[in-house]
């Protein structure tokens, strides 16, 4: 493979260094990561200014593994292409799929996560909103091709500048986490499906712990800080008697994904897979019913009804007539305009998310009670009545409407 521009040659002697979090501390791409920086350096052309890497692979704490005698990552790679102008970010995005690899390439190359790659212009850069991401690509984000200079652009946001939407978001977000979990793990799952599921479990615990600081206005530097925190802040307030108990569950499973950051990722049982996934989820109700705490409804499918249609009635209808983004199959803009009053295409499909998610913390087994499928019905994103197939449908809607496919790929 040619060189990466900016990249240093050799690999390093570990693919999983130690944590880093300041710009100026030591960085080595590892060789599994390589054909991904060219194929993002291929896809952007001439138009490339600087490439950046961001998330746990810029930081030093994504999760690697032995796989068949070779080192493996089960951590999503995130990449940033700035470029030079509009028009060359437009030619970028249309110069080939919207997957930047196939889960083939990507497992042989040793990456099996989705390979995420955003195209922004320098001017789009440098205005960049007030997220947790941004907040993070600052901090530790680094230019593995062109101009390190870049990173000077970008906005210096504080934690406490990311508002409720973007708390949500991240939220919103994490539910797809879980719900790929519980789709990835059916009982002929084989050995690379059950290490992504369990990332996705422990790796949606430590997003918990990091949405409990944001609610406090804060983002401590990496995930052993953010759980520390977490832990001294206790428990969200205001979740109802049914959740009782479940924020305390995450406990063990913070200590479980941190040894499993530092090299210790290990497979368990069915049982525990499936009892460490509803741990996770009840907690993840606790932390979504108090992001929507003052005058929200306590019936929760109500409560998940009202947060999907949040913001104004014109941005509903402008959102629902303008083209999803996504590459897969969507409803025609007539469907999308006739269930505007519910929310925005996206905030359907994160609303019914949300109702899965409340409705299988009730209960032992996931299962859909007349209010959740009332609410799935006029979120309209699933028609199903088994708590399993419209998880799976919401999570093909998500995915596959919303991005580019890749966390779905594999599932028929």
């Amino acid at each position: 493979m040619n060189a990466v521009p900016g990249v240093p040659e050799e690999p390093p002697e570990s693919q999983a260094p130690e944590a880093r979090f300041e710009p100026g501390t030591g960085f080595e791409v590892s060789a599994a990561l390589r054909p991904a920086l060219a194929r993002a350096v291929e896809r952007t052309g001439a138009g490339l200014e600087a490439l950046i890497l961001s998330g746990s692979h810029a930081t030093g704490e994504a999760v690697w593994t032995s796989f068949e005698g070779r080192d493996v990552s089960l951590s999503d790679v995130d990449l940033f292409a700035v470029v030079r102008s509009e028009a060359a970010r437009a030619a970028a995005a249309n110069a080939g799929p919207r997957a930047l690899a196939s889960a083939r390439e990507r497992r042989e190359w040793g990456l099996l996560a989705p390979v995420e790659l955003a195209i922004v212009t320098a001017a789009g850069l440098a205005r960049m909103p007030a997220r947790p991401g941004t907040v993070e690509l600052a901090r530790s984000g680094r230019v593995v091709a062109g101009d390190p200079g870049v990173l000077a652009r970008l906005p210096r946001w504080e934690p406490a500048a990311i508002d409720a939407e973007e708390r949500l978001l991240l939220l919103e977000n994490r539910a797809f986490e879980l719900l790929w979990a519980d789709a990835a793990w059916p009982a002929s799952a084989d050995t690379l499906s059950r290490l992504g599921a369990r990332h996705a479990v422990l790796k949606t615990a430590l997003e918990l712990a990091a949405a409990r600081t944001l609610a406090h206005g804060e983002l401590p530097a990496g995930a052993a800080a953010r759980v520390a925190r977490a832990r001294a802040l206790g428990p969200p307030a205001g979740a109802p008697s049914w959740l009782a108990g479940a924020w305390e569950g995450l406990s063990p499973l913070w200590d479980e994904a941190l040894g499993w950051r530092a090299g210790e990722a290990r497979l368990v049982s069915d049982a525990a897979q499936a009892a460490s996934w509803r741990t996770v989820a009840r907690a993840w109700c606790v932390a979504w019913w108090a992001e929507r705490s003052q005058g929200a409804a306590t019936d929760p499918w109500d409560r998940a009804l009202a947060v999907a249609a949040r913001g104004s009635l014109a941005r509903r209808l402008r959102r629902s007539l303008a083209p999803l983004p996504g590459g897969g199959s969507a409803p025609g803009a007539f469907e999308r305009l006739r269930r505007s009053p519910a929310g925005t295409p996206a905030n359907r499909i994160h609303g019914s998310a949300a109702v899965l998610l409340l409705a299988a913390a009730q209960g032992r087994e996931p299962r859909l009670p007349a209010g959740a499928l009332h609410a799935l019905h006029v979120l309209g994103i699933t028609r199903a009545d088994r708590f399993a197939t419209a998880a799976r449908e919401t999570l093909l809607a998500w995915d596959r409407q919303l991005h580019a496919g890749e966390r779905t790929a594999e599932l028929s």
